[in-house]
């Protein structure tokens, strides 16, 4: 966890000469690039689809980079309420392991889908994004003309090099991070669970009426720091979900229309825009299912045997349970596995009635 807050504590601190330069490359390489494209040499209906490509990373890229120049007070907020909730979480022996092992799998997460993007941006994406002859449906470093010649051919590769390296940065570690985040909130309520699904199992009315009064009270504060958590994620992501889930949508819809033989230079787009669409709704189910599995460790806590006092922490802690948590893109769709599976229908349908 603390690898993990160092890397993104770091880099959303970058100085402003970063941002700099890859908002004004992102400008000139793909906003003037898609324009001028569009304006002077795009021939038909298909090279206005396959332009759309571009217009989504632009979009895309564009979000996150307002993201997270905009967004970073609120972001090192829930950063520093999730490490206290980690912190909190470790201090009981026995749950050590299970902590370890939720750990475990919030890493292989993250780290399978930094691995795999990666690997297919640096060996797939860049080798046909970087090519200077390859107008990619947006021309390519517009008024360095002829692109065969050195030094502009040099030139041109330099600064489509240094564009797509720095999408990546930001893109893939604006997409990381928030599978970091709804992961980790999902652990903290697991967490939770354990505890007080192991004070039932070890209660004793005579010997740990301690032991559930100082559960019940951590429990409590942890909760109440996670549903804060849970509002402030909805307030950091609302919008950019909602434009990323847009652009998806759209990006993969239209990539079926495509001649088979372009397939392979925008493959790499539509695997990234589908594995995040996934990985959203995915961990957004997984939030779901977590939340609901405290809901019910809650009223299973073994609270019958505890005294009155304790029975009005429970009951507190039930009310606060029973509220929904979820994340909503645009403060409108639900992220959860149904929105994966009804979204990919309908462009099935979509695609299915257009196209045929």
């Amino acid at each position: 966890y603390d690898d993990v807050v160092c890397l993104t504590v770091s880099f959303i601190s970058f100085t402003a000469w970063f941002w700099i330069l890859h908002l004004s490359l992102l400008f000139y390489v793909y906003f003037i690039g898609s324009v001028w494209f569009l304006w002077k040499e795009a021939q038909g209906g298909g090279d206005f689809v396959k332009s759309y490509v571009d217009i989504s990373i632009l979009i895309l890229t564009a979000n996150n980079s307002w993201w997270f120049i905009t967004q970073r007070h609120l972001l090192r907020e829930v950063l520093r309420k999730l490490e206290y909730s980690d912190q909190v979480a470790r201090r009981s022996v026995f749950l050590q392991e299970k902590h370890k092992y939720l750990m475990k799998i919030v890493k292989r997460i993250v780290l399978i889908f930094y691995g795999f993007n990666h690997f297919d941006g640096f060996f797939i994406y860049l080798p046909h994004r970087i090519d200077v002859l390859n107008s990619y449906s947006m021309t390519p470093c517009v008024g360095l003309r002829p692109l065969t010649v050195t030094p502009n051919r040099e030139v041109c590769l330099l600064l489509l090099g240094a564009q797509e390296l720095t999408i990546m940065l930001v893109v893939l570690n604006y997409q990381g991070l928030l599978l970091f985040l709804i992961a980790h909130t999902a652990a903290m309520y697991q967490m939770m669970a354990y505890e007080l699904m192991y004070l039932n199992d070890n209660y004793n009315r005579q010997e740990n009426k301690e032991l559930a009064k100082e559960t019940l009270s951590s429990v409590i504060s942890r909760h109440t720091l996670l549903l804060e958590v849970v509002d402030n994620l909805k307030s950091l992501y609302s919008v950019p979900l909602g434009v990323n889930f847009g652009s998806n949508a759209v990006c993969i819809s239209l990539f079926f229309y495509m001649p088979l033989r372009e397939w392979l230079q925008y493959m790499p787009i539509l695997v990234y825009c589908f594995t995040v669409f996934f990985l959203y709704c995915y961990l957004g189910q997984r939030l779901i299912n977590s939340s609901e599995v405290f809901e019910r460790s809650v009223y299973g806590c073994g609270w019958e045997n505890f005294d009155l006092k304790e029975k009005k922490l429970v009951f507190v802690m039930l009310r606060q349970s029973q509220k929904q948590v979820e994340l909503l893109a645009a403060d409108i769709i639900p992220v959860n596995i149904r929105t994966f599976a009804t979204t990919l229908q309908a462009m099935f349908k979509f695609i299915t009635v257009v196209k045929f």
